[in-house]
């Protein structure tokens, strides 16, 4: 590997000393700095990582500890490792995304879900998570979380995260869940009949939890999808709670505005018929 000058040693960031006290492994920091170079094109596709005794020696860390925070890397297909040639930047592959529009949002949900699998991994009661504090006398005490993992064509590509009131989850089996049952669907099955949701969506960085479901670097971008489902009567029938990766999944939305009036009519979701919704 050429070797880099001194100036740009220099902007290359370092561990924290062995004697700080981070409360974070010294391998997961190594995983995590690696990570965010990889993530943000500091390290190219392509490019060479430096060798084991190098970040060995630059981050005062031991051979054991680098290799373990490389083969968290190459299990998330980050890197590959050559034998003889060196560790190198992987090209991340182009993926076929899934689109999800925000005018036939319902509507699109059945034809995703026969285009993917989902397994379950947890289902149990758990305190109110302080995101939904606000809902918390609806949901009860311990209300029943079901987690899932969506994949498509074999990638992991959301993780989802719903919370239901106690009562409800205990009419549930956790065999119902899998496959391409949807959260609504099986409220609908127990009743009342689910009749409205309330969806907010923003950006999160990818956790721990996410980091290794989905197979992302820890801090990779995702989109963060919540919704508080709700009956005919008000009463919250769930939390839904969803990360998905950009890379396989698109969120759209075609608007429209009354072309019989003037410039400053409003703009508005493109009204569609059930069914009918454009591919």
């Amino acid at each position: 590997m050429a070797s880099k000058s001194p100036s740009a040693r220099a902007r290359e960031p370092k561990l924290a000393g062995p004697r700080q006290k981070t409360g974070v492994s010294r391998y997961y920091q190594l995983y995590a700095l690696l990570s965010n170079a990889l993530n943000d094109g500091t390290i190219a596709p392509g490019s060479a990582l430096p060798s084991e005794p190098e970040l060995a020696s630059r981050h005062r860390l031991s051979r054991t500890t680098v290799r373990r925070a490389l083969e968290r890397l190459e299990h998330e297909s980050r890197i590959v490792r050559l034998r003889g040639s060196g560790t190198f930047a992987r090209q991340a592959p182009l993926a076929r995304k899934l689109c999800l529009n925000l005018h036939t949002f319902y509507e699109d949900l059945p034809t995703i879900a026969s285009k993917t699998s989902v397994s379950v991994l947890k289902f149990e009661p758990e305190d109110v998570p302080a995101g939904a504090r606000d809902v918390q006398s609806q949901l009860g005490e311990r209300p029943f979380v079901i987690q899932r993992l969506h994949k498509h064509q074999g990638t992991p590509y959301q993780l989802s995260t719903a919370y239901i009131p106690e009562s409800v989850g205990r009419q549930m089996r956790r065999s119902s869940l899998g496959g391409s049952t949807s959260i609504i669907t099986a409220l609908d099955k127990i009743g009342p009949k689910t009749v409205s949701a309330e969806h907010t969506m923003s950006a999160a960085a990818a956790d721990d939890i996410a980091s290794r479901a989905l197979r992302v670097s820890l801090g990779a971008p995702l989109l963060r999808m919540r919704a508080i489902l709700s009956d005919a009567k008000g009463r919250v029938r769930a939390i839904y709670e969803s990360l998905s990766r950009p890379d396989h999944l698109n969120v759209r939305a075609e608007l429209e505005r009354d072309p019989a009036r003037d410039a400053d009519s409003s703009w508005r979701l493109r009204a569609v018929e059930t069914g009918s919704a454009k591919r």
